[in-house]
């Protein structure tokens, strides 16, 4: 009798880490935003540049080893930068307030580290429920060279305008882009980074 007793009380013991072993934690990959600013290497005061950001609604659930719904979509980080005349390490700097942020779809916020330099975009759910979406407008308000840099986001155009930054060599960093972001210096390869677009404003 005594044996039959230790049989039942150690099964659901035995149960117990049998299920703990077949329990596979939950990771969520993420895809990345799919960026097209509008194509062209000259604006002018009366033109929007416009970012348009896409993700996909869905994200790979490792558990179940298959695409679920993303309840929470992604903030798509975008920084806005006016070059200017080199210095021996930065050759641009922080520039949204030399435009006017004008929102079509989603929502704009700014980093408390750097207002003047980064947005944070918030992406609304279109229709068919397939892909988050954003529509973001940058009107010029003053002449001069920029760049838009992303931060995580696959810039689509095949042209970036790479021919305006060769006119900003920097000294102490040849062949990269020196980012002025509120007093923090950050770089960039040119050669190594293809998440920037350049433009002029005439």
């Amino acid at each position: 009798m005594k044996k039959v007793w230790k049989i039942f009380v150690l099964a659901p013991i035995l149960m117990a880490f049998q299920c703990g072993e077949d329990e596979i934690e939950s990771t969520l990959m993420f895809d990345v935003y799919k960026v097209n600013i509008t194509p062209a290497a000259v604006f002018s005061a009366n033109d929007t540049i416009w970012i348009s950001g896409k993700i996909s609604s869905n994200v790979f659930d490792t558990a179940v080893n298959d695409s679920v719904f993303n309840f929470t979509p992604q903030i798509d980080d975008v920084a806005v930068y006016k070059l200017i005349q080199p210095t021996s390490v930065v050759n641009s700097k922080d520039g949204l307030d030399q435009f006017e942020i004008i929102i079509d779809r989603g929502n704009v916020s700014f980093l408390p580290s750097c207002e003047n330099a980064q947005m944070q975009i918030a992406s609304e759910l279109e229709l068919n429920e397939i892909f988050y979406t954003y529509r973001v407008g940058l009107k010029p308000l003053s002449e001069g060279d920029y760049v838009i840099s992303l931060r995580n986001g696959l810039l689509q155009n095949s042209n970036r305008n790479t021919e305006i930054i060769g006119n900003y060599p920097i000294q102490n960093h040849p062949n990269q882009i020196g980012f002025d972001t509120c007093g923090r210096v950050s770089w960039r390869f040119l050669n190594e980074s293809d998440r920037e677009f350049y433009f002029s404003v005439e």
